[in-house]
């Protein structure tokens, strides 16, 4: 870019930078971070639930703070995710003959009973 002198403008490396921007850095650093932790003591399963009820969750605050307007579809498909979510985290009796004991479960449930 030139000015009326046809010289070029020169302008520091992190002109228009504000304090939102390193904000929205950290956040982001700190979401790659948290997504690394769950990754390494969990598995790839519980972080692919994890996002999707993030989304969900989101989605219902900004309802209510922004005003935003749900279609039908997002509804179906938030319903279809915590429903997974659910049947994802909890025991669910086997309609088999033999008895399953606690200890052979692979996983303890995520939410409370």
């Amino acid at each position: 870019v030139m000015d009326e002198n046809n010289e070029p403008i020169t302008k520091p490396f992190m002109h228009g930078f504000t304090g939102w921007v390193y904000v929205v850095v950290m956040l982001q650093a700190g979401g790659g971070l948290l997504v690394a932790a769950v990754i390494k003591y969990a598995d790839n399963v519980l972080k692919g639930m994890a996002t999707g009820v993030s989304v969900v969750t989101a989605t219902f605050f900004s309802t209510f703070l922004f005003g935003t307007t749900l279609s039908f579809q997002f509804a179906m498909g938030a319903g279809i995710i915590l429903v997974s979510v659910y049947f994802f985290s909890n025991d669910i009796p086997a309609m088999c003959k033999g008895k399953v004991k606690q200890d052979e479960v692979e996983m303890s449930p995520m939410l409370p009973k």
